[in-house]
């Protein structure tokens, strides 16, 4: 599976990596640190099998709407087999149009990622499962939050196959793993 992804500016990517040591310090199940490409705040746009030449070729054209300036507004929560806690991004229209014309060209499987059900967001924990508490505790750190804006400069693809990243923004696409 290979994903599409927005990555942050540094002052944004440094905010959400504080959240996530906040979360860690507190022993609750953050994100950080992960030895993995995944270990990167980012927003997923959507999901496909492949990513054949072709269709990247049409994600770098689509791409050039970066960079994009966004807000991160308030926490959210997140059910399913395991919980999240994320911190929403206003979906301005720039960013629904982008990730619209990023879900048509991938020809996107993930129905949390249709337009129509998708919320912009940054993971900020997971895997707290039903019960636990943690989700609570995460919630509670988070809530009340002033919003912060950020700018999405970068675009990448993440293939949890390999756990390896490739920038989608650059001819080569090569990135460190840690990228």
């Amino acid at each position: 599976m290979h994903t599409v992804e927005l990555t942050l500016d540094g002052a944004a990517e440094l905010a959400v990596r504080r959240v996530w040591k906040e979360l860690a310090d507190l022993g609750l199940p953050g994100q950080s640190p992960r030895p993995s490409a995944a270990d990167r705040p980012h927003i997923t746009l959507g999901t496909s099998h492949e990513l054949t030449d072709p269709v990247r070729e049409l994600l770098a054209e689509a791409l050039t709407a970066l960079p994009l300036e966004v807000e991160f507004t308030r926490p959210v929560r997140f059910g399913g087999r395991s919980r999240t806690v994320a911190w929403e991004v206003a979906p301005s229209d720039a960013l629904l149009a982008l990730q619209l014309r990023v879900w048509r060209t991938i020809d996107a499987e993930n129905p949390y990622h249709h337009p129509a059900a998708w919320v912009p967001h940054v993971t900020l924990a997971r895997t707290l499962r039903p019960g636990d508490g943690w989700q609570e505790h995460a919630w509670r750190l988070l809530r009340g939050r002033p919003a912060l804006p950020a700018l999405l400069t970068g675009a990448r693809s993440y293939d949890h196959a390999t756990d390896t990243a490739e920038d989608l923004l650059t001819p080569t696409g090569a990135v460190p793993a840690s990228g």
